[in-house]
């Protein structure tokens, strides 16, 4: 329990830190076991209840010029999560991500001479998990209720109340989910 106001120091440092910078985090917003990184000008926007959890790596957050991050209500970030930001990304409500997860809407670099980088937005619908190092590439779009296994990498959409696995990420079987359902 000692740990509990070192806890509240972080988390009052970070909501500082967003306030300078023209966001209002939602109520209750809560970092713990470290600092996160928070980089760029663009705008963040984090509803009710989210956590940042930074035990042994932080929470890397990169929001482009122009950029919008949304985090939903009750979504928990686990650490060594990273969110690279150029255009836009959505994390829906009750999402977890687990830890060392990549969500990029952008790929930085163009891939062949002559053409540009691609940027594309990200979302994740309502009560998504990621499983340990999944990575999001740019213009996914992941829908309610949605299970994503651990080391996964997904480049095209995955419809509500699905599990996908691999790399590349494919079906795997439905998850059995009411409207409801929120994962502990």
């Amino acid at each position: 329990m000692k740990l509990q106001p070192l806890n509240r120091l972080r988390t009052f440092l970070t909501v500082l830190r967003l306030t300078l910078r023209g966001e209002a985090p939602g109520r209750r917003f809560f970092v713990h076991s470290g600092f996160p990184r928070i980089e760029g000008p663009g705008r963040i926007a984090i509803a009710d209840r989210v956590t940042w959890s930074c035990h042994g790596a932080p929470v890397a957050v990169e929001v482009g010029p122009g950029a919008r991050l949304e985090i939903g209500a009750r979504a928990f970030l686990n650490a060594g999560v990273e969110i690279v930001c150029h255009l836009s990304v959505r994390i829906g409500e009750h999402c977890r991500i687990g830890p060392r997860c990549v969500l990029a809407d952008t790929n930085h670099h163009p891939v062949h001479e002559g053409e540009g980088v691609r940027v594309a937005p990200v979302t994740l619908g309502r009560n998504v998990w990621l499983g340990r190092s999944v990575t999001v590439l740019p213009g996914v779009t992941i829908g309610d209720h949605a299970v994503i296994a651990a080391g996964s990498v997904v480049f095209g959409d995955v419809p509500p109340r699905e599990v996908w696995r691999g790399n590349p990420a494919a079906f795997v079987k439905p998850v059995r989910a009411s409207d409801a359902f929120v994962r502990p």
